[in-house]
């Protein structure tokens, strides 16, 4: 298996739209979706205060924001064959 791209799960305390859990591949995505009122926080802050890695998660008022990686197989896709 090849080891992919990050991708953020956001948990959030109380359900938005029925769900409590969303997937992204960048902080800022989250932001597309949600507020910084729903999220507790802004971009800004997560980039430089937060430090999310798999290790250490944003651990919010409204929310939790983990660091993943996305684990890919690798793909024969595209390859010719001598």
């Amino acid at each position: 298996m090849k080891s992919g791209d990050k991708i953020y799960h956001v948990h959030f305390y109380e359900s938005i739209n029925d769900k409590y859990d969303y997937y992204f591949g960048s902080l800022s995505a989250i932001y597309t979706v949600f507020t910084t009122e729903q999220i507790g926080c802004g971009l800004t802050s997560l980039w430089s205060n937060a430090k999310i890695t798999e290790t250490t998660p944003y651990i919010g008022r409204r929310c939790t924001i983990a660091c993943g990686e996305i684990i890919r197989k690798i793909s024969n896709r595209g390859r010719t064959r001598l």
